[in-house]
C-alpha cells in the first residue's frame, strides 16, 4: 500500500464506539424509605444527610450503631430450632469522595456516646498483626467490624479467617480453635460489619471473593447526590445518644443472650413469604440466588430491630420482648423494595465470563491513562499486572476493536523472528463525555 493510503487509513472515522462492554449503566435504584424509620430516629439521620453524603448512607450507619450495641446479644427466637441474632453485615458501595466514610464517622461518633452499664466493664481486643489496616469498634457485649474499604479482606486469601467470620454473622457458638486464638471469650462470637466498596473494583471484588461472604451483605449503591444542605443544622446527637442508650441497658450479654418472640401474627405473616422467596431463589442463579437465599434470616434480623427502635422510641419501662407482625412487614418492605434493588445493582456489574471482565479492566485502564497507541505487552505488563499471557493479551485486543474501542491503523509490515511488535490505535471516544 502507498505510503498515502497508509494516511488516509489512520485519518479514516472510528466505527460507532459500543460503551456496552464497559458496564458503566446500572438501573437507577430506589432511594432509602425514610419512612420505614421510627419518627424520633430521623432527625438523627436527615442533620447528618447534608453536603457530604447521603440519606441512604447515613440510614445503614444508624443500624450500624444499633446493631454494634444489641446485635450479638439479642436473638429472635421464630422456632424451637430457628433463631436469628441482631447481626447485618452492610456495605456503603460508590466511587471515592460520595460520601461513604463520612456516614461511618456519624456512626461511631454516635457510639461514643453510649456507656456501659457500670457492673459491665468492658472488655479489650487484642489485634493480630496481619488485622491491624482494620478498624474495630468493641462494645463491651458485642464486636463490629468497620472496614473503610473492605474489598481487600473480602480478597484475603486466608480462608481460615472467612469461616471464623462466617460463624460470627450466624451467631452460633464456634467450632474453630482459631477463634480462641483471637482472644474472644465464651462459645459464641457474633460479629457485625459494617463497611464501604469501590465502585471501579466491584468487578473484580465480586469475581474472585468468596461468594460465602458476598451472599451474607446488605448493599447500598445510591445514585450520587449532586444537592447539598449547608443549613448548618444538625440530627440531635443527644437525642439520638439518649435512644440509644436506652438499647444499651437491655438485658442480654453474648454468652446468654435475650430473647425476641416473634408474635403469632408475625410467624404467621412470615411463613406466607416463605414460599415466594424461595420461588425468587430458584428463579435466579449464581450470587443473586444465593443472597436472596439469606432473605428469610435477614428479614427477622431487620424486624427485630425495627421493634428494638420503636420500643426506644416509646419510653416504655418494660423490657422489648416481641417482634410484632408491623414489624415484619416494614422488615419485609425494606429488603424486598429496597435492599434487593441495591443488590441487583451491584451483582449486575459482574461480567459473564473471564474475558469480558479482562476486557473491562483494559477498557478503563485505557480510559484512565488515555493513550493515543497501544501495544499488546502494554496491556499484558500495565493493565493487568502481567497476569495473562501474550496471546490472551492479543485476543483481549481483538475484542477491544470489535467494540470500536481500538484498531490496527494500517497493515504493519515485520521482519525478523519473534512476534510481530504492533502498535493499536486508542478511540479517542473512549474518554469522551
Amino acid at each position: 500500500m502507498p505510503s498515502r493510503d497508509f494516511a488516509a487509513a489512520a485519518d479514516a472515522p472510528w466505527p460507532e464506539l459500543d460503551r456496552r462492554f464497559l458496564h458503566t449503566g446500572r438501573p437507577v435504584p430506589p432511594p432509602f424509605p425514610l419512612d420505614v424509620i421510627p419518627e424520633p430516629w430521623r432527625p438523627w439521620i436527615e442533620g447528618h444527610a447534608q453536603g457530604s453524603t447521603c440519606v441512604d448512607y447515613v440510614a445503614q450507619a444508624l443500624l450500624a450503631a444499633l446493631v454494634a450495641v444489641c446485635g450479638s446479644r439479642l436473638m429472635v427466637d421464630i422456632t424451637p430450632h430457628w433463631r436469628e441474632p441482631l447481626l447485618l453485615w452492610q456495605a456503603l458501595v460508590g466511587a471515592p469522595s460520595t460520601g461513604k466514610t463520612p456516614a461511618l464517622v456519624a456512626g461511631r461518633r454516635l457510639l461514643g456516646r453510649v456507656t456501659a452499664p457500670p457492673d459491665d466493664a468492658p472488655q479489650a481486643e487484642k489485634l493480630r498483626a496481619d488485622e491491624q489496616p482494620l478498624t474495630a469498634w468493641l462494645f463491651h457485649r458485642g464486636i463490629t467490624w468497620w472496614y473503610d474499604d473492605c474489598d481487600d479482606w473480602l480478597l484475603s486469601k486466608e480462608p481460615g479467617d472467612r469461616a471464623i467470620m462466617i460463624e460470627g454473622w450466624s451467631g452460633d457458638p464456634s467450632r474453630s480453635n482459631q477463634a480462641l486464638d483471637l482472644g474472644r471469650t465464651g462459645t459464641r462470637f457474633p460479629e457485625s460489619i459494617f463497611s464501604t466498596l469501590q465502585a471501579d473494583r466491584l468487578a473484580e471484588t465480586l469475581s474472585e471473593a468468596d461468594p460465602g461472604l458476598l451472599s451474607r451483605i446488605l448493599y447500598c449503591w445510591p445514585v450520587t447526590r449532586l444537592d447539598a444542605r449547608l443549613d448548618r443544622t444538625a440530627g440531635d446527637e443527644s437525642k439520638a445518644g439518649a435512644l440509644l442508650q436506652r438499647l444499651v441497658d437491655l438485658p442480654g450479654t453474648i454468652c446468654e443472650p435475650a430473647v425476641l418472640a416473634l408474635e403469632e401474627a408475625a410467624a404467621e405473616r412470615l411463613e406466607e413469604l416463605l414460599p415466594r422467596l424461595r420461588a425468587f431463589m430458584r428463579d435466579s442463579d449464581g450470587l443473586e440466588a444465593a443472597w436472596i437465599g439469606k432473605a428469610a434470616g435477614t428479614i427477622v434480623r431487620l424486624a427485630g430491630l425495627l421493634s428494638l427502635m420503636d420500643w426506644a422510641a416509646t419510653g416504655g419501662e418494660t423490657p422489648c420482648t416481641t417482634v410484632a407482625e408491623p414489624h415484619l412487614e416494614r422488615a419485609h418492605a425494606l429488603w424486598a423494595d429496597y435492599y434487593w434493588p441495591h443488590a441487583q445493582a451491584v451483582f449486575g456489574q459482574v461480567p459473564s465470563t473471564l474475558d469480558e471482565r479482562r476486557v473491562r479492566r483494559v477498557g478503563r485502564w485505557l480510559q484512565r491513562m488515555r493513550p493515543q497507541t497501544i501495544s499488546r505487552e502494554e496491556v499484558r505488563c500495565e493493565a493487568l499486572s502481567r497476569k495473562v499471557d501474550a496471546d490472551t493479551a492479543e485476543r483481549l485486543l481483538e475484542r477491544l476493536e470489535q467494540y470500536g474501542a481500538v484498531r490496527l491503523p494500517q497493515p504493519q509490515v515485520h521482519r525478523g523472528a519473534g512476534r510481530p511488535r504492533r502498535r493499536w490505535e486508542v478511540n479517542p471516544e473512549l474518554w469522551a463525555n
